[in-house]
């Protein structure tokens, strides 16, 4: 006995020091890995931040093409609107500011009799451009000729103009604009100093659509942009046009484009058409690259072609993606390293355990120390028991090698499920210490499935093997045989402390050993539940695992039934 327990020590230091070198050299290979991969991916920064600065002067210089053309544009529009005014309005409100205090102001009928300036190309009279005209004199009433507008719109006009001749006494060209029930009402107006200096004001109530016509006229005849300019590379449907008025949009041209350099017009009572207006302008950025003399510049990375932005993302997400799976694969090989050098070292544990018991009561036989024979049976019981463990250990160590390999052969045969069933459990009842297993069934003994005996008994026996190390002492086993559809469900059922949620899947992986088992005292080799699974697949069998009700695990074999099998 003691050269047997020094052996043993021996052993476990030249373990222990093997497992210690594994590690380290395990620790030093990840080392200098991480270090491969943060250079490199330190160089793809490096190399990403020159893409991003190359990337970003070119976009900046695009953009800033285009918002110094989108500002000429949008002056060119400011400027062209006021040729409504010059061709429409302002002749009108000449010829009304001529008309004398004591006259009445003409209608538009009689206005079609005075020739104005036209525009060539326009096959309308300015004097389309107005519902009606309006005169006031401070201290006076409001002169209106033609069509009113609404009176409240009228008395609002009044009160502006009464407004100008306190608040802004050398105005000359001025706009009203007011809504009234989601309608805009438009006026312009001049003001002058007559014989009298009584300073009438005169306007013009706007026709909106008409001016709206006028506008788009002035607009479309011709690009915004000089074609010498743009070397004949931007048309005005490249232009994206919004026109506002009170915030309500009353003109649009072109399609808005999210990556537009948006600019805004002012406009003033000269320019206007009527009051309150605002434009918003942007160029298609698409056609950006045209705008510039001899085009883009040289990307800065020359050996990079395409869209730069394009090749830049994708670069960083193919190495990024190609780091992560090269962490992920040295994670789960240190990972598998760490549990194979555990798993020698628990494999050990558990066949010393047998052995020495086997050993003790041996040698006790052997020195003739038992002194009745319940002590000899007893001991013979023993060295039986461990003697089954041990051997139920080495199968499945065998079988794992050959798992490991591809090389496990299985035969399917009909068997009837239940009568093995309880011969497995008979022979199984020896191995326990405390506690019953409680077999039930829903099943007949003739009802048979397709199965590989060894295969199973294998299965059966690490289930049994697994319930009973986490039971608490004294606590039985149930077995449960039940049938739903055509499959017969076995079920194993343990009041253990069970399996965390998050833990349930990968209780079935080679070396794997829950939480809650490695804080715990149970032994075990951890990959019992790995050779259950692969001989279940083996096998077409359907295994799982859930919790107990009333707290444990429930491990569930499931085997189809054969073919003219009655239940």
């Amino acid at each position: 006995m003691p050269l047997f327990q020094h052996w043993s020590h021996c052993d476990r230091l030249l373990l222990k020091n093997m497992i210690a070198s594994l590690r380290l050299r395990e620790r030093f290979r990840t080392a200098v890995i991480a270090g491969l991969m943060l250079v490199s991916l330190l160089m793809m920064g490096l190399l990403s931040h020159q893409t991003y600065i190359a990337v970003s002067s070119q976009q900046q210089l695009v953009e800033g093409v285009l918002r110094d053309y989108s500002s000429l544009a949008a002056d060119e529009f400011v400027r062209r609107s006021a040729a409504v005014a010059n061709y429409g309005f302002y002749p009108m409100l000449s010829y009304l500011a001529g008309i004398s205090s004591d006259t009445p102001l003409p209608d538009r009928e009689s206005f079609k009799k005075i020739v104005f300036r036209k525009k060539e190309g326009l096959g309308t009279e300015a004097t389309e451009l107005a519902h009606s005209f309006f005169r006031f004199t401070p201290g006076g009433a409001l002169e209106i000729s033609d069509s009113r507008p609404p009176e409240a719109v009228t008395r609002r006009l009044l009160s502006d103009l009464q407004s100008i001749e306190k608040d802004e006494p050398t105005k000359f060209v001025g706009t009203y604009h007011t809504k009234l029930y989601g309608e805009h009402f438009n006026f312009i107006y001049i003001s002058f100093d007559d014989d009298l200096n009584q300073r009438p004001i005169v306007g013009i109530w706007i026709d909106n659509e008409m001016a709206l016509e006028w506008l788009e006229y002035f607009v479309t005849s011709r690009p915004l942009l000089p074609r010498t300019l743009t070397q004949d590379k931007l048309e005005n449907e490249s232009i994206f046009i919004k026109l506002l008025s009170g915030g309500d949009i009353i003109y649009i041209q072109g399609t808005y484009n999210p990556d537009s350099q948006m600019v805004n017009g002012t406009f003033d009572d000269s320019n206007a058409i009527y009051g309150d207006m605002s434009l918003s302008l942007a160029i298609d950025p698409d056609v950006g690259a045209s705008l510039i003399i001899g085009g883009l510049p040289e990307s800065r990375l020359p050996f990079i072609y395409g869209d730069l932005v394009a090749v830049f993302w994708g670069l960083w997400f193919v190495a990024a993606l190609l780091m992560m799976i090269a962490f992920i694969l040295l994670y789960r090989e240190r990972s598998v390293a760490y549990m194979r050098s555990d798993f020698v070292s628990r494999v050990s544990h558990e066949l010393r355990t047998p052995l020495a018991q086997i050993m003790m009561f041996a040698q006790t036989l052997m020195l003739g120390r038992v002194r009745t024979k319940e002590d000899r049976q007893r001991s013979l019981e023993v060295i039986d028991k461990e003697a089954q463990r041990l051997s139920h250990l080495v199968d499945n160590i065998l079988q794992f090698a050959k798992a490991e390999r591809g090389q496990t052969d299985i035969n399917i045969v009909r068997q009837p499920l239940c009568p093995l069933i309880r011969e497995i459990a008979e022979q199984f009842r020896p191995m326990m210490k405390e506690g019953q297993l409680v077999i039930t069934s829903e099943v007949g003994d003739e009802t048979e499935v397709q199965l590989d005996v060894d295969a199973f008994k294998q299965m059966f026996m690490n289930l049994l093997d697994n319930a009973v190390k986490f039971s608490p002492a004294g606590e039985n086993v149930d077995i449960s045989v039940s049938q739903s559809s055509d499959r017969i469900n076995v079920a194993i059922e343990d009041r253990g402390p069970g399996v965390p949620a998050k833990e349930q899947r990968r209780i079935w992986e080679p070396y794997y050993r829950a939480s809650e088992t490695t804080r715990s005292a149970v032994g075990g080799t951890g990959i019992g539940l790995s050779v259950v699974n692969e001989l279940a697949r083996l096998q077409a069998a359907y295994v799982s695992m859930t919790e107990r009700k009333g707290g444990g695990s429930r491990f569930v074999i499931g085997f189809d039934i054969a073919g003219g099998s009655t239940g």
